[in-house]
This record gives structure tokens, sequence and C-alpha cells, in this order.
């Protein structure tokens, strides 16, 4: 039975060491490229108001499926302070997705 436990725990020991990190979803990138497009350049410098741009744009771009529209609200929330941030330190917009790691290389 030890060895089986042993055997068990260098199994998941392994699995943590060789498996790659989460990568972003297709879905994290598509968002991130959408609220570049909406907050480059940002909307008089006032990060709310590009909150609320962006998530009326997620929300028309993902209309009719309920938990892609708490998706919108939940990314910009998480999100759009590092984007905007990365944008107003000269971080070209067609990088900042992937400066950010929302979208692969």
């Amino acid at each position: 039975m030890k060895a089986v436990l042993c055997f068990v725990g260098l199994v998941a020991l392994a699995a943590a060491l060789v498996l790659p990190e989460k990568r972003a979803s297709s879905l994290d990138c598509f968002m991130c490229r959408l609220a570049v497009n909406v907050t480059d350049p940002p909307v008089d410098n006032v990060v709310h108001k590009s909150e609320d741009k962006f998530i009326a744009e997620c929300k028309k771009m993902l209309v009719g499926v309920p938990f892609l529209e708490q998706a919108c609200l939940d990314y910009a929330h998480a999100e759009l302070d590092p984007i905007i941030k990365e944008l107003e330190s000269g971080t070209a917009p067609e990088d900042v997705c992937r400066e950010i790691k929302q979208c692969p290389q």
C-alpha cells in the first residue's frame, strides 16, 4: 500500500513539474484584443469610462450567451487595468495582449 501511495505521489510531483502552466484561452485573447481596441486611445484618461465602454462592446459581441456576458464583467474587473497600464507605458497596441500573456506568442 505504501508503494502505491509513493508511486501516486511521484506521478503527481512529476506531472506538476512537467506540465506547462495554464495558457490563456482563445476567449481571453479575444477579450484582450477587444479591450485594447476599445481603450486605445483611452476615453478621456478615465478608467471607469473605458471599463463601461469595454463591457458594452463585449456584451454586444457576445449577446445571447449569459455566461459569456458575465465573463465580460469578470474580465473587465480583473484584466482591464493591466491593459491600460501597458498602453500608457508605450507598448504598441498589437503587442499588449502578448505582453500580459493573454494571447500566444
